[in-house]
């Protein structure tokens, strides 16, 4: 058990490393999650994989809620709870569904693209200005995500379009992610996630239902507790730092699939996977910058 001194020199650190640990610790573990979902999508169907990973979830929080009580659950912010919470059940769909049509660290490398994505929906939804580094930022994203998928020169996946999907869902995920931890303990946050999720996707998993083999339920105890952990760790890591911190650590995930790939499945990113990330990495750069410079003009705190 960790020590109250130990603890104490953690909560000490800045902001921003805090936030780079947590954020990592949240990223290796849905990678893992990701992996063992392969390894039984191939006998359970995806419904089912989203429903005992919520159940083994729910398991996982029950000696937090045990020992906090059922008033660690007051929240002023339960419809947005719900939402972020639907919105975790179609992002968990497409990457179960992903993860068995495409290389892990491909799915990681596709996924960078999130802050471009999320730029492009201000602009169209939210009417914010478009200015040319904007414009240029977006150009470089969609260059780098292109020369990961390579259509034309290879043939396109299905699981691409999955993978895009995810990218949509996470780009509001994340912006939800931010605003509740301002008013709800990052814990809180992860017990509504399993208890929504459960809620979710217990009739689709019903429409399908078949019960898992004594082999098979390992591997979904660890999905739900790798996934409801690495929810915990993402809301400390938005509650440590501001989204724009912890986000610039998103790149760190693909040495991390990549290994992971190559250890539950001998896979081996190609050159053009590194490439396109690099050049997504160059956009988020040139966003990153450009939103820093727009707010120091607007007088606003960065």
């Amino acid at each position: 058990m960790t020590s109250p001194a130990a603890l104490a020199s953690f909560h000490g650190l800045p902001g921003a490393v805090r936030a780079a640990f947590w954020f990592i610790c949240a990223g290796t573990l849905f990678l893992l999650m990701m992996a063992l979902s392969r390894l039984v999508t191939d006998e359970l169907h995806v419904m089912l994989v989203v429903f005992w990973r919520a159940a083994f979830g729910l398991v996982a929080m029950a000696p937090w809620l045990a020992r906090r009580g059922f008033s660690a659950l007051a929240t002023r912010k339960l419809r947005y709870h719900v939402l972020r919470t639907a919105l975790s059940y179609v992002g968990l769909l497409c990457v179960f569904y992903a993860v068995t049509m495409l290389p892990i660290a491909d799915i990681t490398a596709i996924t960078f693209i999130r802050p471009v994505v999320a730029t492009l929906l201000a602009i169209m939804i939210l009417r914010e200005k478009s200015h040319a580094r904007r414009w240029i930022a977006i150009a470089v994203g969609i260059v780098g995500a292109t020369i990961i998928v390579r259509p034309g020169f290879q043939e396109l996946n299905p699981g691409v379009f999955l993978v895009f999907g995810l990218v949509l869902v996470g780009a509001t995920h994340a912006i939800l992610a931010r605003y509740i931890v301002r008013y709800d303990h990052p814990d809180t946050v992860a017990m509504y996630m399993v208890i929504f999720l459960l809620l979710f996707s217990a009739g689709p998993a019903v429409a399908v239902w078949q019960w898992p083999t004594v082999e098979q339920l390992p591997y979904l105890v660890a999905i739900g507790f790798f996934g409801t952990f690495s929810q915990r760790c993402l809301a400390r890591a938005f509650h440590a730092a501001d989204a724009s911190v912890v986000v610039s650590f998103d790149y760190l995930r693909l040495p991390i699939a990549a290994l992971i790939g190559f250890l539950f499945f001998a896979e081996v990113p190609d050159i053009w996977v590194w490439a396109g990330a690099g050049v997504i990495c160059i956009s988020s750069i040139l966003l990153a910058r450009g939103e820093s410079a727009a707010e120091r003009r607007a007088g606003s705190p960065p």
